[in-house]
């Protein structure tokens, strides 16, 4: 028997199939075998090793989230740092308010020439843009029924291609608005042509608990170059699941960091394939987390061909009865010799109560490699706050100035100067609300 929460978006295909991007297309014969592969799968569950620490079955069966509502006229976002952290980099902004793309909110007047930027329903009818739906992971078969449910329910989404040799001038901004409580299902494809570059921004931020299910699926082409920065800041009872997929070609340059502050429970996958040499990909991030918050990390990095780089750092700080979650893995494949693959996660736990869960993994099949994982978890040093003390300086704020230089080591790895400035001071406001 199908559970419930399957079941309700199984459902929600049936009853709103006709109106959703492509029903004209090919999209609407691959929606159908993605809902179908998604009704054999169901939702993800405990019972499967890459989700034991994350049950996205049981936390919508507990919270049933109907489909978000179009959301019309005037948006106020929330009076939050999150929501303006990037107020002073000048930018093109791309809004999307309830998973829905909002023209009139949106500045991206005088984009490059051969920048093309369009929603997702503008694109159905490109082959590149089926090309980068239909991709299948080759390994992450555990991820594919969430991408499934993306696949069927997909309504929108930010679709950007940028031709041979040029250079976006300035970073492309993708924020995106919870207004109301609801389900959206997002889809974002980029593709970089050979030479070409791009600094993206996502922002997520809310007033109200919704599901957000997004894949974004990225080509970077023969020594392309892509700088990835989101900012997850949702409200407290939201649900978000990000999937990324990326595709690098011979010597492409990718490096994404990932800031998580917000939301009830919430899951980052990063999968990297490596698929011409010379290639290197940086993923990275941090979080910060109270109450009773749950993040998940998940990265799978593949080294399938020779000459390849990749390095991973995800670093935390959790308070109170929160739980966090890093699972990596590295696999080098027969034949690609000379890899470079590097993977850690450091976590630290300000209250006894708090957990951390972390599952480093290298999967090697060839010899001439140099890899390394690594994990460790551990509380503030009572002897450093001593000493800070002993010169000084008040407890707290001794406290803080231990966890800003924990952070910093991942946060000086944010791909843009002005925006890793914006994500320290996040941080230390995090801890001022903390202990407020």
């Amino acid at each position: 028997m199908t559970e419930k929460a399957t079941q309700n978006f199984i459902e929600t295909y049936e009853r709103t199939q006709a109106r959703l991007p492509g029903a004209d297309s090919w999209l609407s014969r691959r929606r159908e075998t993605a809902v179908k592969a998604f009704a054999e799968a169901g939702l993800p569950h405990r019972r499967l090793e890459e989700w034991k620490y994350t049950d996205l079955r049981q936390v919508l069966e507990k919270a049933a989230f109907a489909p978000a509502p179009a959301h019309e006229g005037a948006v106020i976002l929330p009076d939050s740092r999150s929501a303006a952290a990037f107020a002073a980099i000048d930018r093109y902004t791309v809004v999307f308010v309830n998973g829905r793309y909002r023209a009139d909110l949106s500045h991206t007047s005088r984009l490059p020439k051969g920048v093309e930027l369009h929603p997702l329903v503008d694109v159905v009818h490109e082959q590149w843009a089926r090309d980068l739906v239909e991709r299948r992971l080759d390994d992450g078969r555990q991820a594919e029924n969430v991408v499934d449910l993306n696949t069927a329910l997909m309504n929108d989404g930010a679709c950007l291609r940028i031709r041979k040799g040029v250079k976006l001038d300035k970073p492309l901004h993708l924020l995106f608005f919870t207004a109301d409580a609801g389900a959206s299902h997002t889809r974002n494809l980029i593709l970089i042509e050979n030479e070409a570059e791009a600094t993206i921004f996502e922002t997520h931020v809310g007033a109200e608990a919704g599901f957000a299910n997004i894949v974004t699926d990225v080509s970077l082409a023969e020594g392309a170059r892509l700088g990835h920065l989101k900012l997850q800041d949702e409200a407290t009872g939201a649900v978000h699941l990000a999937t990324m997929r990326t595709r690098l070609e011979a010597s492409a340059h990718f490096t994404s960091f990932t800031l998580t502050l917000g939301c009830g429970v919430s899951r980052g996958q990063n999968f990297v394939l490596f698929a011409g040499e010379g290639a290197e990909a940086h993923v990275n991030g941090a979080y910060a987390l109270r109450g009773t918050q749950h993040s998940d990390q998940f990265c799978v990095i593949d080294h399938a061909v020779p000459g390849c780089t990749s390095h991973t750092l995800f670093k935390g700080v959790l308070d109170d009865s929160s739980e966090g979650v890093f699972q990596g893995k590295v696999i080098v494949r027969p034949h690609a010799q000379k890899t470079d693959g590097r993977q850690m996660t450091q976590a630290l736990l300000l209250s006894r109560n708090a957990a951390m869960n972390a599952k480093p993994e290298l999967e090697i099949y060839a010899d001439d490699v140099q890899c390394a994982h690594g994990s460790t978890v551990g509380e503030l040093s009572r002897d450093a706050i001593f000493y800070l003390r002993s010169r000084g300086i008040p407890e707290l704020q001794a406290r803080q100035l231990l966890i800003s230089a924990f952070l910093d080591e991942a946060l000086d790895l944010v791909p843009h100067e002005m925006a890793r400035n914006a994500l320290k001071s996040l941080t230390d406001d995090w801890f001022a609300e903390a202990r407020a």
